[in-house]
């Protein structure tokens, strides 16, 4: 059976009849209507053939059926609330807005000495709160607030202190590296380093909050690198499952490779390959991106124009380069094209190569992204002395690909300016058709969303599935 997913912008997630059922619980509902109605909610959606819906169509269906089955009061009841498949967002004191979690909070209560049960309790009950008063965001200190509240009312005024206490004696947790420095612990790092796992910024910044207090649950002052990494994958465990978890032992490995990784990130213009070559260094650690635009530069001040015209054209010109005197013609065979931009693709190669063979020697890890990473044309591809991952930045729809040009233009206060492209907008089309052919032939990744973001999960997925073939990783343990 098909998953379906609740689609929030650029997040999604699994749908689940049981968020619908307590939904419908925290409305007064009974159980066994409740799952009635959650069931048909699924199986209009399967009826429907949707595979995403979003937390506002969801909620129009389930109230819907609510009103069908049971009325209007009941159905009002569940439109006033914000229902459990809705994010409730909370603001902390850096303006960092995260969903809120009743996990987290239960085990922050739990370090102010609850019952486990005691602190679940609570957690659910600020959680019902908050949804049936229709609270879309709050801060973390309103949130601290409504936690004294149920505190009070339900353990009394001991577990209210001892929450507040809890709350406000909290020091700097410090990390203690392999040479001995205290240095304050970092959720924000440590979210940075699970980016690499392809995890969205919130879920990632949520599972560095999680893991914070774990470890002070434990009652340490400072803590080492292996305690934190163990937490991390015991939260990824619990959070989003032991692939994750993998992953993330994975991206360690990637982080202090035995050799360096070499990223190769090629397409024409527009596509987006400076966006998800920096993406993807901040993800990894990376602190070396080379253009190979800027290699061409660098090779253009070095060699003359009579000696390599082609070098001194853009690549969708570079053709021009090779007519003859009396050749006037203003658009090129699909062989000249490709003849004029094999030329200049192969004398970049050499700049690339070069590049490539200094990062070994140093044994950095560097991305590489330019209309110059071809498919087929990098030899060293096998070289043991680093560890490549080529992929390729593709775009197939032909509209979103011009609209590009427009963004950029603005983006780039028309430092790259639109119409030059759009002019050559067939060319580089033609260019593109020429190197997915490529790709297709050569076994190369190619990143076809259209949305950036996805793209990045993708490229992540690439490079972890690249590292898994060479590096043997063992499964988290777990707890």
């Amino acid at each position: 059976m098909r998953k379906i997913f609740i689609s929030s912008g650029k997040h999604q997630w699994p749908f689940s009849k049981g968020l619908v059922v307590e939904s419908l619980l925290n409305v007064g509902i009974d159980q066994d209507a409740a799952t009635a109605i959650a069931r048909s909610v699924e199986q209009h959606i399967r009826n429907k053939k949707k595979r995403n819906v979003t937390p506002e169509e969801l909620k129009e269906i389930v109230a819907d059926f609510t009103r069908k089955r049971l009325g209007k009061k009941y159905a009002d009841q569940f439109t006033h609330q914000i229902p459990t498949f809705t994010d409730i967002n909370v603001q902390d004191e850096s303006g960092l807005k995260l969903p809120f979690s009743r996990g987290i909070l239960a085990r922050s209560l739990e370090v102010a000495r609850l019952t486990p049960k005691q602190a679940y309790d609570t957690a659910k009950e600020v959680d019902r709160r908050l949804r049936m008063q229709g609270v879309e965001e709050i801060t973390s200190q309103e949130i601290e607030l409504l936690t004294e509240e149920v505190l009070q009312e339900t353990v009394g005024s001991a577990g209210r202190s001892s929450y507040r206490d809890r709350y406000h004696s909290t020091g700097a947790l410090m990390l203690q590296d392999p040479s001995g420095v205290m240095v304050p612990f970092s959720k924000g790092i440590l979210a940075q380093s699970l980016l690499a796992t392809g995890l969205t910024s919130l879920v990632a910044h949520r599972i560095s909050r999680d893991t914070e207090l774990q470890l002070r649950e434990l009652g340490l002052k400072s803590v080492t690198r292996a305690q934190i990494r163990h937490e991390v994958e015991q939260a990824l465990i619990r959070e989003v499952g032991e692939d994750i978890a993998l992953r993330y032992r994975l991206m360690r490995a990637i982080r202090n490779p035995e050799r360096p990784l070499v990223v190769l990130v090629g397409g024409v213009s527009g596509t987006g390959k400076s966006y998800i070559a920096a993406e993807i260094a901040y993800r990894l650690g990376i602190t070396r991106v080379v253009s190979t635009d800027s290699i061409r530069e660098v090779m253009r001040a070095m060699i003359s124009p009579q000696l390599t015209p082609t070098l001194h054209a853009s690549t969708f010109e570079a053709w021009q380069s090779l007519l003859g005197p009396d050749d006037d013609r203003e658009l090129p065979t699909e062989e000249q094209l490709l003849q004029g931009f094999r030329e200049q693709v192969q004398q970049v190669s050499l700049g690339i190569h070069a590049i490539i063979q200094r990062a070994i020697k140093e044994n950095t890890s560097i991305v590489l992204e330019g209309v110059h990473i071809v498919p087929g044309y990098f030899g060293m591809i096998q070289e043991p002395g680093a560890l490549f991952i080529p992929m390729l930045m593709a775009l197939p729809d032909e509209e979103m690909h011009r609209n590009r040009f427009y963004s950029r233009d603005q983006e780039t206060h028309q430092l790259r300016p639109k119409q030059r492209y759009l002019n050559h907008f067939m060319e580089i089309r033609a260019l593109q058709d020429y190197i997915m052919g490529l790709a297709e032939k050569t076994g190369v990744p190619m990143l076809q969303s259209d949305g950036q973001d996805r793209n990045v999960e993708q490229a992540m997925e690439v490079i972890a599935n690249r590292v898994l073939q060479s590096v043997p990783i063992g499964m988290p343990q777990r707890r």
